[in-house]
Parts: structure tokens; C-alpha cells; sequence
């Protein structure tokens, strides 16, 4: 009898899986679907239909990606930061510059979010591109039902170029004769310069060049980041010269401000006397800079120092040698991309194309911990060089001899006025930089303080380019688009918050925003999910998250981890995963001790 019943169980739900995808209402169109003539016997009773190439709208903007690489809240000079970054605080100058935008706090998940406009869980790029763990929102590369933003806009038109780091194709996948699937070509870019991995040394750099393996440049003086500028420049000049009428998607990825933290050593001698007076005092000058700019509310508090991060006052004097010249590296490495900006921002000028180039400059998130208390010097992650070897070595600091990450008390400097770092649910590692550009749209420049989440980004483009996002996309039936236009905030400072709600899972720590209210669940690895200890934030109060508000109101923080619960369901975050095997050492470098 119960071999019966589970015979018709299996059977109802098969009927009832055929008959759902019966009802889908997206279907792939057929080649006669695109064929609009008659075909007789012969051509004398036949009639041809062309195909006919996409146009996009007249007056298209031209659309340009900015993304820096553990680049924090606090790093660009017009965020509070004293690098000098004159070329993009001339973007923020004349545009927009939002102190309320969101990231997934890791590399890979946010590029995922950025060029797809859906969460990265729903798109199967829960953490960073690797190997398929299982799961949809686990697969290391990003799903086919999710075109990204150069294949909807190349579908429409556009020119589509890339240069910089990709990240979003699994290792096994990078090599010669790896599969092309999800290599930038295949993901909708008419060319790509750069390298495919999570980081590349900047002096030597693993590149690829459209499908293919390029030789390492052996250029006297090479730096990466010149290099990819000067491809950027050359396919725009190359762009122009086929047809200076259609619009172009350049999407600039840089290797900077990741590590490893590598610039010519004038740079770095630029910036040492300004960080000799430590990690404290410059959070603090950030911090009152910030409240004088307006960057941050009034009465923002200064976040206490991490768990485990040393005092700068603590420190010997061969330590305080050593950490300041990696933070005097770090903000020689910003202060050269901003140079490289400048040089795209000066050519879309002299050739009359910035005005109607809408610019989007962010962070995939906050400065970075992976180093630990020490930091990295002849490699970023797990070098064991100690810190005399380092003060001996001190002046190749950045040079092609050595790999640098700082430690992870700069990071936690880099986030000002924001606790904690890249890889977490607090603002320090999801809150970051964003500036818009639209000199031809946007009247009203200055300070934005709407919510706004990475996945916003592309819907904007769409918007402003008058291009629906597609039901189909390659035969590929396409899932909708989850992050909302950010448009209405161009020329209104007052326009709503474009979303009420915003999810964050990463290795298992959690978090949820919802109308200015914010719950964190930090995990603990190898400890059961429900005995993560969750916070509560009152945010449009207390903007750095510094009053934990979970005794004082139960209620509302059992609401909003329920509404975790509702959103990670909804978008494909579940099951709840650690950090895998060689990961859960990182991780654990950027954990309090």
C-alpha cells in the first residue's frame, strides 16, 4: 500500500512539474519568428527580409563602469580621506556623490550584482568564483538566466569594452585550454584587456586579451594600471574611428586598491610623514573632515576600535616604521589610479564625449582585513616575513620586489567612521563610495543620501538608455531584474529611497536593512547558524552602527531577522554555507582575536 501511495506521490508531482513549465510564459522565439518575408519555389515569388542591426536611441549616452578594489568609505579625498584624488573629486564636484550605497562586502558577489542588477545569491554568485558547490546560489559563475548589462546593451546597439579584473569565471576555467562559457567575450563585451582572477601582481600580471592567453608586457617602468588605460583610450580611439555615432559601455575594472598594494616608490615617499601619525589619529581627522563636509549626518559617532586591532600608541618604533610605509604605499597606489581616471576623463573631454557619458564610480567593498594585525610583505595573504625583516627591507615597500597587503587595522582606517571590514555585514564592509557623472541630465549635483544598492546600477543604465530588460536572452529565458533605477535621485535630493529592504549573506554572517532600521547576525565558523549573536541599529540615527539597540527592542529585531529569513528564500540565499576549506583561513584573518 505504501509502495502504491509513493508511486502516486511521484507521479502528481511530475504531472504538476510538466504542467508549470507548460505555463511558463517565456519561450525561446524560432528562426521564422524573425523572418517577416515569403519563400516561394524560387526568388521571383519570394520576397527577402533583412536582418536588420540594432540601433539604440538617438542621443544614447555613452555609459562608463568605474570599479575600485577594496577601496573604503573614507579613501577618496572627497569622502574625508587627505589622498589626493583631484580627478574623481572632479566627478563628485559636478555630479553626485551618495553616502548611503551598499555592496555585497566581497569581490566577486558585488561584480556579479553590478553587471547582472540582481542579487548575487540569485545569479549562483553567493561568494567568490570557484568551484560548483552544489547549490544554485553556489556555482562560481554567474547563470545564463541573468544577461549582464554589456549583452543588453551590445543587443541593442552598443559597442561593449572591458579592461581590468573579471573575477567571475571558476579557476579550472582560466587556463588555455579552459572552457570560454563565462569569460568576458561570452558575457557580452566586444573586446576584453585584463586578467580573469581575484588579484594579479601589478608589475607582472597574468593578462588575457579577448579568448586568449597575452604575454606578460616586459615594458621598462609597466605598471597594470597604465596599461589598461591605455587600452581603454585606444578602444574608444579605435571605436570612433568606425562610427563616432554609436555609444560605447567602457567598464574599467582596476587591480587598485587590491592587493597587492604595488606603485612606483616616488608615491609611496609622497604620503609617509602624512601616515606617521598612525591609524587612530587618521580616523579621527577623517571623522571630523566628514562631519565638516557634510559627508556624514551630524552627530555621527566614531565607531571604537575592532576587537584584536592594536592601538597605534601601543606599537614599538620599528612597527610604527614599518605600518606606516604600507599605508603610505596604499595611498601613493589610489592617488596613481586617480592619475588614470583623470586620463579617460580628459579624453571623453578633448573629443566632446563627457557631457552626454553617464559615469558610475564605486567600490566592490570596504578596505580590506586578509592580512591580519601584521600585514603582508613579500605576499598578501599568509606571509610570514616578521616585522624587522620588513623594517630592513623597508624602501622596497610597493616595488616589484615585494606583494603587500597592510594590516588590517588600516582597513579598519580605510572605513571610516564604520567598525569592521570587507568581508562583513557592517558598514565597513558594504558601505562604500559611489559617484555619478551626467553632466547632460543631472542639474542639481551634490550629496545624495538615498539607499542605494549595487544591483540599482544597471537598472539606471536601462533606464536612461530606454532599454528594457529582456524576457529572453539567447534563447535563454531571462529572470527579473531586482534592483530598482536610481534615477529620480539625478535632480531630486528629496526622491524616496528606491527600495525599503536589502539583504546581505556572506560565509554565513548575515544582515537585512529595512526603513532605516538595520539587524546583524555575525557567525561564528563551526558553531550551529542559530547561535549567531544578532544587532540591532537604529541607522538613520546612528549611521556608524555604533548602539546596539537588540535588548532595548526585541520585537523589532525578531521582525527583521525574520524578514532575513523571507528575503534569503526569496532570492535564492539559502542554504546558509561557510567559508570553504582554503578560505576559511582568510576569513579567520579578519575575525577579533
Amino acid at each position: 500500500m505504501t509502495s502504491r501511495r509513493n508511486c502516486l506521490n511521484t507521479l502528481l508531482l511530475g504531472l504538476a512539474a510538466k504542467a508549470a513549465h507548460a505555463q511558463q510564459p517565456c519561450t525561446a522565439p524560432t528562426p521564422a519568428d524573425t523572418f517577416n518575408g515569403t519563400i516561394g519555389r524560387h526568388a521571383a515569388d519570394s520576397k527577402p527580409s533583412p536582418l536588420e542591426a540594432a540601433k539604440p536611441r538617438p542621443g544614447a549616452p555613452n555609459i562608463v563602469y568605474i570599479l575600485l578594489d577594496d577601496t573604503g568609505f573614507s579613501d577618496l579625498h572627497c569622502y574625508g580621506s587627505e589622498i589626493a584624488t583631484p580627478n574623481i573629486d572632479s566627478l563628485a564636484a559636478a555630479g553626485l556623490l551618495y553616502n548611503n550605497f551598499h555592496c555585497k562586502a566581497i569581490c566577486s558577489p558585488t561584480r556579479a550584482a553590478l553587471l547582472t542588477g540582481r542579487n548575487s545569491h540569485a545569479v549562483g554568485m553567493k561568494e567568490l568564483a570557484g568551484p560548483d558547490q552544489g547549490y544554485p546560489h553556489s556555482r562560481g559563475r554567474v547563470t545564463p538566466a541573468a544577461a549582464t548589462v554589456a549583452q543588453i546593451l551590445g543587443s541593442h546597439g552598443y559597442s561593449t569594452y572591458g579592461v581590468g579584473k573579471w573575477h567571475l569565471v571558476p579557476a579550472a576555467d582560466m587556463k588555455a585550454s579552459g572552457a570560454r562559457t563565462h569569460w568576458p567575450l561570452q558575457k557580452g563585451f566586444d573586446r576584453w584587456y585584463g586578467f580573469l582572477s581575484g588579484w594579479t601582481d601589478q608589475y607582472r600580471p597574468d593578462l588575457i586579451e579577448d579568448n586568449r592567453a597575452a604575454e606578460r608586457p616586459t615594458t621598462p617602468n609597466y605598471h597594470f594600471s597604465v596599461d589598461i588605460t591605455d587600452r581603454s583610450l585606444k578602444m574608444l580611439a579605435d571605436h570612433r574611428a568606425a562610427d563616432a555615432q554609436k555609444p560605447f559601455f567602457l567598464y574599467m575594472a582596476f587591480g587598485a586598491t587590491h592587493a597587492p598594494v604595488q606603485v612606483p616608490k616616488s608615491y609611496t615617499d609622497k604620503y609617509v610623514e602624512t601616515f606617521r601619525k598612525g591609524w587612530d589619529r587618521i580616523r579621527e581627522d577623517r571623522h571630523q573632515r566628514q562631519l565638516q563636509l557634510g559627508i556624514i549626518p551630524p552627530g555621527t559617532k566614531l565607531a571604537p576600535r575592532n576587537p584584536g586591532d592594536p592601538a597605534w600608541d601601543g606599537l614599538n618604533d620599528q612597527e610604527r616604521a614599518v605600518f606606516t610605509r604600507f599605508m603610505a604605499a596604499y595611498a601613493g597606489f589610489l592617488e596613481h589610479t586617480d592619475e588614470q581616471i583623470g586620463r579617460v576623463i580628459r579624453y571623453l573631454k578633448d573629443n566632446n564625449l563627457f557631457d552626454n557619458t553617464a559615469i558610475f564610480l564605486m567600490s566592490d567593498n570596504g578596505g580590506a582585513p586578509e592580512a591580519g594585525t601584521k600585514g603582508g610583505f613579500l605576499r598578501p595573504y599568509g606571509d610570514r616575513t616578521t616585522v624587522p625583516q620588513m623594517h630592513e627591507r623597508l624602501d622596497e615597500m610597493g616595488t616589484p620586489s615585494t606583494q603587500p597587503l597592510y594590516p588590517r587595522t588600516w582597513a579598519f582606517a580605510s572605513n571610516t567612521p564604520f567598525k569592521f571590514y570587507k568581508l562583513w555585514p557592517y558598514a565597513g564592509g558594504v558601505q562604500t563610495p559611489c559617484i555619478v557623472s551626467w553632466p547632460a541630465e543631472i542639474r542639481k549635483p551634490g550629496l545624495r543620501r538615498q539607499f542605494v544598492d549595487v544591483i540599482d546600477i544597471t537598472p539606471t543604465v536601462l533606464d536612461i538608455t530606454g532599454i528594457p530588460a529582456p524576457a529572453i536572452h539567447q534563447g535563454v529565458c531571462q529572470m527579473p531584474l531586482q534592483g530598482k533605477s536610481i534615477r529620480a535621485t539625478f535632480n531630486d535630493p528629496a526622491s524616496p529611497h528606491p527600495r525599503d529592504r536589502q539583504y546581505y549573506e556572506l560565509w554565513g554572517s548575515r544582515g537585512i536593512w529595512h526603513n532605516g532600521w538595520k539587524a546583524v547576525g555575525i557567525h561564528t565558523p563551526g558553531a550551529p547558524f542559530d547561535q549567531d549573536k544578532w544587532e540591532l541599529y537604529h541607522v538613520d540615527e546612528d549611521f556608524s552602527e555604533t548602539t546596539n539597540l537588540a535588548a532595548k527592542h526585541p520585537d523589532k529585531l525578531e521582525a527583521l531577522k525574520q524578514l532575513w529569513w523571507e528575503e534569503a528564500r526569496k532570492n535564492g540565499a539559502l542554504p546558509l554555507l561557510e567559508a570553504p576549506g582554503g578560505r576559511r583561513a582568510t576569513y579567520d584573518q579578519a575575525l577579533p582575536k
